[in-house]
């Protein structure tokens, strides 16, 4: 059986699943972390003290599944879990982008329980996404997304990765179609923020999921992380570390690349500094995928491309915040951040075109 929180861990499951030796280690401390942050499930990380002589890790850190039955239920039906711990199964050393070393990963398919053991990234700096990307940072991440896409561009390891869906496939569509459920109650939540015309225009894209995730279909494809966002991101603070480490998989998704580049630049940048530096961004990541070997796919087709994204990924601040946490103070300051940095974006890019009317 395996521990469903930080509370269930024990000495010997640790080192059992780390292959220490527990008689080595003096004491093993736990703390809950990432609270406001992380959505889909708990993370702690795991401290270490060893006896004269013992080597071990200073510490790492431990996912589980949520605790909160309704986002369990949620992660199974669209198989978040599942997805993640094949990520670091099967191919996390094989991509360029670089994620946590996993030490440990086991899933339990008939319950959906599970643990990951993963490197602990506490010596670097994570991103706050509450208070917004810098232009720095701002680079550094969309540079790295478009030589990780540029590696996977119309790749046909597409169709061996088949635990990671496609946009428009059925799974996609089920997921998305929490929009219109969530809708009514993310109004009452997060709706005095929100502009008059963009309720409708949030009610008909709740209403058009099916139909704009559809239009993917005749895109180019790649790997997205489908979560690229700045909570999700680790910047390098000493040589030997990777210029920005990227943790949370579980909504891997085989779409267009500027589905990673829309969702990040939408709702991490301040919407001033979005207008300052956006165009330049979209010019960095077209470059760099030509630089590495992407054709027939020119900078008019990644604005239009970019221009789609924006709208869709009002979906994400309507679902979490009509289906999320309210008594998460953090949680409900971001999605109301997302909100108004997307609904911005959407405006100045007039992207509610693409909706029927």
């Amino acid at each position: 059986m395996y521990p469903r929180s930080p509370s269930d861990l024990t000495v010997a499951t640790v080192c059992t699943a780390l292959g220490l030796d527990a008689a080595s280690v003096a004491s093993m401390q736990t703390e809950v972390i990432g609270q406001g942050v992380g959505v889909l499930c708990q993370l702690a990380r795991i401290k270490f003290s060893y006896h004269a002589g013992a080597l071990g890790p200073k510490s790492v850190v431990a996912k589980f599944p949520s605790g909160n039955e309704q986002t369990r239920g949620l992660a199974r039906q669209f198989k978040f879990y599942e997805r993640e711990i094949n990520f670091y199964s099967r191919i996390a050393k094989e991509i360029s982008l670089p994620s946590p070393r996993c030490l440990h990963a086991a899933h339990d398919v008939s319950t959906d329980d599970f643990v990951l053991l993963m490197e602990d990234l506490g010596d670097r700096r994570l991103g706050d996404q509450l208070q917004g990307c810098s232009a720095q940072d701002a680079f550094a991440a969309i540079r790295q997304i478009a030589s990780f896409h540029a590696k996977w561009w119309d790749n046909s390891k597409l169709r061996t990765i088949d635990w990671v869906p496609v946009a428009e496939s059925d799974i996609s569509k089920g997921g998305l179609a929490l929009c219109p459920v969530a809708w009514p109650s993310f109004l009452q939540r997060i709706g005095a923020s929100l502009p008059d015309d963009f309720r409708e225009i949030g009610e008909q894209l709740s209403g058009q999921i099916g139909d704009l995730l559809d239009r993917f279909r005749d895109r180019p494809r790649t790997f997205c992380h489908g979560d690229y966002r700045l909570d999700n991101l680790f910047f390098g603070l000493r040589p030997e570390h990777a210029p920005i480490t990227v943790v949370d998989w579980q909504i891997a998704i085989q779409c267009i690349g500027t589905f990673d580049v829309g969702y990040f630049v939408s709702q991490s940048l301040p919407p001033a500094l979005r207008r300052e530096i956006e165009l330049e961004l979209l010019r960095t990541y077209h470059d760099r995928l030509v630089e590495l070997g992407v054709t027939n796919y020119s900078f008019g087709d990644c604005i239009e491309d970019y221009r789609f994204t924006l709208m869709f990924c009002l979906c994400y601040p309507i679902i979490a915040g009509g289906l999320g946490d309210p008594n998460n103070q953090r949680g409900v300051a971001l999605v109301q951040a997302m909100t108004e940095r997307c609904v911005s974006a959407i405006r100045d890019w007039k992207a509610f075109e693409f909706l029927k009317s």
